[in-house]
């Protein structure tokens, strides 16, 4: 570990340390997880940086996560991570909390200019020219005890993440672009805190539009289905089965055992398990009214959606020049497909975008 580096492995300890970081304007946070083969992260390291110094929090000896919670909901401090969005199910996961204010630096360098969807390695090398290894990047951070090269590593990522986000924040203030920043983490941090239902999951799915209404109905049951076994055993969801075997399962809408065992890919294993629940959910779908049937899905873009999408990205590829940013975090293709498909824009787009787009998006729609 580095001199300045503080391994955190008792209540009471942890305790002290999140009342200490409380008293400071931001916190740098990073975590380290296994998620192989369960549904949810287990978090193996929670790393801090505060005001120079780095702190890694054992969370297998940690019981209670309420000083922590009151950290991560302290409105008084930033709470600052990079390319955070599986760190905030571990988060959320340890103590029921999303942290907030949230800047994510991965987000901020693209808004920046520094590049679109930086890794942590790139972000250092942009702003401190320095190399760093990700020799761990695969490590077994549940065993005990962690190595030296271990600790050193998480160490890293805080580290160099205090000194990088001053320069990053005072950047983005320097060129008005600091309330996008904090724009486009605060749409993370609600879609953190409002989940899709498992009974969304299968708007996941892009070949929607190629089902009639029971066999999307069929879909929206079994992928909602599946969801909550996944996350009642605490296993990957695919363990049960993939996304193409429930595509399967919703278009031939099997009656029996036997036609389940006619299904691709449907393991022997899985219609011994599950074959009972298959069958009663394909029952309910055959059974129910027409109402119940979900819309359709998107379907691919027609040839003249297609060319409009090339002149809506062409306007914005224009104006990314002259911002000097990823034309691609400027404008995002779902939003430039809602836009086409609607003829409005999207709310997704949020504010700041909208500012800058809206007008020249729109006379590019217009044109033939």
């Amino acid at each position: 570990m580095t001199e300045n580096t503080v391994y955190i492995d008792k209540q009471a300890e942890f305790n002290t340390a999140c009342e200490h970081w409380r008293r400071s304007s931001f916190v740098v946070m990073d975590t380290e997880f296994i998620r192989r083969d369960t549904f949810y992260p287990i978090a193996g390291l929670i790393q801090v940086g505060v005001n120079g110094q780095v702190y890694l929090v054992d969370p297998l000896t940690i019981d209670d996560w309420q000083s922590f919670k009151a950290l991560l909901e302290d409105p008084a401090v930033v709470k600052v991570l990079h390319s955070c969005s599986e760190d905030l199910e571990v988060f959320d996961r340890l103590c029921g909390a999303i942290p907030s204010p949230l800047l994510d630096t991965q987000i901020g360098a693209g808004l920046a200019g520094a590049g679109e969807g930086l890794s942590y390695q790139k972000l250092v090398a942009h702003y401190l020219d320095i190399e760093v290894d990700k020799g761990e990047t695969r490590s077994d951070w549940l065993q005990r005890p962690l190595t030296q090269s271990q600790c050193h590593y998480a160490a890293l990522d805080v580290e160099y993440l205090q000194r990088i986000y001053p320069v990053l924040r005072d950047q983005l203030a320097a060129q008005g672009r600091l309330h996008w920043w904090q724009e486009d983490c605060d749409r993370m941090i609600a879609q953190a805190k409002s989940p899709a239902s498992p009974d969304q999951y299968y708007l996941r799915n892009k070949s929607l539009w190629k089902l009639n209404g029971r066999q999307r109905l069929a879909l929206k049951l079994l992928c909602g289905w599946r969801e909550e076994e996944a996350r009642r055993r605490n296993m990957p969801r695919g363990r049960i089965f993939k996304d193409p075997v429930c595509f399967e399962l919703a278009r031939c809408l099997p009656e029996s055992r036997g036609d389940l065992s006619r299904i691709k890919d449907l393991s022997p294993g899985s219609v011994r398990r599950y074959g009972d629940t298959l069958v009663t959910l394909m029952d309910e779908a055959r059974a129910a009214p027409e109402s119940a049937f979900p819309p359709a899905g998107e379907r691919p873009l027609t040839s003249g959606q297609k060319a409009d999408m090339a002149r809506l990205r062409e306007s914005g590829e224009r104006i990314a020049e002259q911002l000097a940013i990823p034309a691609g975090l400027l404008c995002r293709r779902r939003d430039l497909e809602t836009l086409v498909r609607d003829g409005k824009l999207p709310e997704s787009m949020g504010v700041w975008r909208q500012s800058l787009l809206a007008e020249p998006l729109m006379a590019a729609l217009e044109e033939q």
